[in-house]
């Protein structure tokens, strides 16, 4: 591939849940992060192929434990990030800055970047966006 540069691509999606559910009516959808690399000519090529890929990846839909329909939705937002460095071990894939306007503290930022450990009720949440055939296992 002469000429072309790895870059790495930041996209986003919700995970819903659709229809009447057994359990309690909490509300439950589940935010997804996909970084995934791609060699193109340049920035704007790769994130072509990353929204052509996010839209395959959000096309499936599938039934949780409880027959409800579990679709995934492209937030059609991304960030692309070039690689300058040769790909092996190490190698940065993809970074991000925020400027702060306020005093924030570490757990916060940690929380905001990283998310909260995941409580046993968000735990059980967790199960509704898998499909029945895994969710037997659990």
């Amino acid at each position: 591939m002469k000429n072309k540069r790895w870059f790495a691509v930041k996209t986003l999606y919700v995970t819903r849940a659709i229809g009447k559910t057994k359990a309690k009516a909490t509300f439950a959808e589940l935010l997804e992060e996909r970084v995934v690399l791609f060699q193109a000519a340049n920035a704007n090529a790769a994130v072509k192929a990353a929204e052509k890929d996010a839209k395959e990846y959000s096309q499936y839909t599938y039934q949780n434990f409880e027959g409800q329909a579990v679709r995934t939705e492209y937030l059609n937002a991304c960030d692309v990030f070039e690689l300058y460095e040769t790909l092996e071990s190490g190698v940065e894939l993809f970074a991000s800055t925020e400027v702060l306007t306020k005093k924030t503290g570490k757990n916060d930022l940690i929380a905001r970047r990283l998310g909260k450990l995941e409580t046993n009720a968000s735990i059980k949440m967790r199960k509704r966006f898998m499909s029945k055939e895994l969710g037997a296992y659990l």
